[in-house]
């Protein structure tokens, strides 16, 4: 009994990519059980000789298989396996935390049959996982300038390996001619080479992002790559030097999503480890569209957001979650980085905004004020969304960080909310309230 299955997907499949996330995430786990059944069968000694060589693919032939069921089983995996390695579904890879999975990935690129066809590039992606930081590290005096810390020294050793096998595969993007997309997801966890979860210090968390936000401004240098999306990042109280010497920047859209403040003080015991928003935007230059700046668990405010010598000439749209507007407007603030790109600015949405009012003063800025200045001022807008909890107050604690003010007058929320309403009515009737 004899059929013919493809070498090149069972190279992919038994010897380069096992246990590959990137490889599985498109098999079934029908296929998956089919996978183990028939690669124990040729790793015990399957006999096979060479038949065929048409253009790109080693034909092999695979006798004696003995049953009716193994010919059954091996001739459903090749035609699955088949299926793997088309451009389609090889178009995303998706990179785990782990040592084995960035080497994986790392082959994968350097495979000139394959990296013509990755689009999208994914890191630690963990479906319906909640950021949530260890709490054995919680009230523990950690810093981000020394390894203080009770963790194992063999798995200090496995984050300086697993750094030096991110750093290899991200820098290796300039090798794929087609990247368009490269999402990076910071967890404060990797797996050992044993299979178990490591918990990391703040060190080591923010050492890792520092590592790959690196290694990929390296790679963007000869990139085509347009959109960048970046998820629970902390940021540094300066820029990069390696992303603001990026001036050349291809980026059309950019997504950063911020770790907010309550979470890492607690977490690291500093309450100004979180720095400016400007820290990781690009050098400013006429190919940005998009913008999005979130801090989904909580407000983040930076008394150092450094946001006065960015601008985008084309940026059209701008979305702000969880992000504190200062007591009164500043050209480094986020109110006069809208108002800078008033003129290209077509959509601007803010979920779960607030400003900052002052604790002892009656000077208070309410957002009343703000839609106002915008419907005047942002003459080429054509979308504003603002979700039910946008029109929030905040306090500055300097033992909790940002609380919420707690009531305000009838008056004001009526102010507010007629306000913003007439901001849309604006919009919508395409004009502009002088």
């Amino acid at each position: 009994m004899t059929i013919f299955v493809a070498q090149h997907t069972f190279e992919c499949v038994v010897d380069r990519f096992a246990g590959c996330a990137a490889f599985f995430s498109a098999a079934d786990d029908s296929t998956k059980n089919q996978y183990d059944r028939v690669v124990g069968y040729w790793r015990g000694g399957a006999r096979g000789r060479q038949v065929l060589t048409p253009d790109r693919y080693l034909w092999r032939s695979l006798d004696s298989l003995g049953s009716i069921l193994m010919f059954g089983i091996v001739f459903h995996f090749g035609i699955t396996s088949i299926k793997l390695v088309t451009p389609r579904l090889f178009s995303t890879l998706h990179i785990k935390n782990s040592i084995q999975s960035a080497q994986n990935c790392h082959q994968i690129i350097g495979a000139a049959s394959l990296s013509p066809h990755i689009r999208e590039v994914v890191y630690d992606s963990r479906d319906n996982e909640c950021f949530q930081l260890p709490p054995e590290n919680v009230g523990k005096s950690f810093t981000l300038h020394s390894r203080h810390t009770h963790i194992d020294s063999g798995d200090a050793l496995e984050v300086s390996e697993l750094e030096e096998a991110l750093t290899e595969a991200f820098c290796g993007i300039t090798a794929l001619p087609r990247i368009d997309r490269v999402v990076l997801n910071f967890w404060p966890s990797f797996l050992s080479q044993s299979g178990r979860e490591v918990h990391e210090t703040p060190f080591w968390f923010t050492n890792r992002q520092h590592t790959l936000l690196h290694a990929l401004h390296y790679g963007m240098k000869t990139s085509r790559m347009t959109a960048l999306c970046l998820k629970n990042v902390i940021l540094p109280a300066t820029c990069y030097d390696f992303v603001s010497s990026l001036t050349d920047s291809p980026l059309s859209h950019l997504s950063i999503s911020v770790v907010s403040n309550a979470k890492v003080d607690a977490w690291s015991g500093s309450k100004t480890i979180n720095g400016s928003l400007g820290a990781l935007l690009p050098s400013p230059n006429s190919t940005l569209k998009s913008l999005v700046l979130r801090s989904p668990q909580g407000p983040y405010h930076s008394l150092t957001t450094r946001l006065s010598s960015f601008h985008y000439p084309s940026l059209e749209s701008l979305v702000l979650e969880n992000i504190v507007f200062d007591q009164m407007p500043s050209a480094d603030g986020v109110e006069e980085f809208v108002l800078r790109h008033k003129d290209t600015l077509h959509r601007l949405e803010l979920q779960s905004c607030a400003c900052q009012i002052p604790a002892s003063s009656n000077d208070t800025r309410w957002w009343s004020t703000i839609w106002q200045r915008w419907a005047a001022e942002l003459t080429s807008l054509k979308e504003i969304v603002v979700n039910s909890d946008g029109l929030r107050y905040v306090l500055l604690d300097a033992d909790r960080g940002y609380v919420p003010h707690g009531q305000i007058s009838t008056t004001v929320f009526e102010d507010d909310s007629s306000s913003l309403q007439m901001f849309k009515d604006t919009i919508a009737a395409g004009r502009v309230v002088m």
